[in-house]
């Protein structure tokens, strides 16, 4: 009589224990297959996952991403844009980010740095108690699996390590050399016109004509509103 070894043994009876209780999982196991194992072969069946399975997988896999949806304002003049979100690239930066969206914070923001061929950027509220309230800064993520800071892509923008708080910038251009600065994408525009952004005031002061942060971030719409042509973020919401 042929001895089974341990390894086929084994299989044996789990393939038995299977067979008799795998029904219910869309389980389809022949007579023929089994006899097979027992020669040594392998089972040709693909053994299918219950629905329920293949369901939270797919789940897991989307989890990471999250679209927004972006609506500029010049003037009443509005534009929408859409992005998308990747957590495996900046998960801090993620997880803050639409922190901030979900309390309304970005709401009539302005984007008071614009910067042809370089960066717009966001992230002050013309209201200066919401902007302190929301000053509290997160730690850096190690430079991500994400594309870099690639043409539209979204960024923190930092005065160091460790300093991230609510300012944004969308990259006009592959600034590619920010990567090794401590700027880590954390998602980008699906498409978008930079003409959409108005882009006359430039550099904010004092190496430019544009606003100067300090000053927008303590006297809030009143300063502001020194600058009418700009554009401003009427809201922005995740999808």
């Amino acid at each position: 009589m042929t001895s089974l070894s341990l390894p086929i043994l084994c299989v044996c009876l789990m393939l038995g224990a299977q067979l008799h209780s795998a029904s219910g999982f869309g389980l389809s196991l022949t007579r023929p297959s089994f006899l097979k194992v027992l020669a040594g072969s392998t089972i040709t069946q693909q053994l299918q996952l219950p629905p329920i399975l293949l369901s939270d997988a797919s789940d897991a896999a989307t989890a990471e991403t999250t679209k927004i949806k972006i609506t500029l304002d010049n003037s009443g003049d509005t534009t929408p844009l859409t992005a998308t979100l990747n957590r495996s690239w900046s998960p801090q930066g993620y997880d803050h980010f639409l922190d901030l969206v979900k309390s309304g914070y970005y709401t009539n923001a302005p984007i008071f740095r614009v910067i042809p061929g370089f960066v717009a950027q966001f992230g002050l509220s013309t209201d200066p108690s919401v902007t302190a309230k929301n000053s509290k800064a997160i730690k850096d993520d190690p430079k991500g699996t994400g594309p870099g800071n690639q043409k539209y892509t979204l960024t923190f923008a930092t005065a160091g390590p460790n300093t991230r708080t609510t300012q944004i910038f969308i990259n006009f251009g592959d600034n590619i050399f920010l990567d090794n600065q401590g700027f880590t994408p954390f998602g980008k525009l699906d498409e978008f016109d930079v003409t959409k952004i108005y882009s006359g005031y430039g550099e904010g002061a004092p190496r430019g004509k544009g606003p100067d942060q300090n000053a927008l971030r303590i006297k809030g719409e009143e300063y502001m509103s020194t600058f009418p042509k700009m554009t401003r973020i009427k809201s922005i919401e995740v999808q």
